[in-house]
């Protein structure tokens, strides 16, 4: 990750092999849950995807605390209290 802040080409392949897969599965598991009625029909998947990597990504880089699964639900339950109907 670190690399890949001063290299381009390490950032693509980084973005490509990694975080746009992941990215695009979790936002497709967010519409099916949208389509059912489980979160609001106007939320922006794509900025919930944000705000639920972001915390992930703070934690592991930032502050290197271990990702928990205490810490996964709690992050969880805090964006999806936010986004149901």
């Amino acid at each position: 990750m670190a690399e890949a802040l001063g290299d381009p080409q390490i950032a693509a392949a980084l973005n490509e092999r990694f975080i746009t897969p992941y990215a695009g599965k979790t936002v497709a598991r967010l519409e099916t849950a949208q389509d059912q009625g489980q979160l609001l029909p106007d939320f922006d998947l794509d900025l919930a995807m944000a705000i639920l990597s972001g915390p992930l990504y703070f934690q592991l880089l930032i502050t290197q605390e271990p990702l928990t699964h205490e810490y996964v639900d709690r992050l969880h339950d805090a964006l999806f209290t936010g986004m149901r109907p």
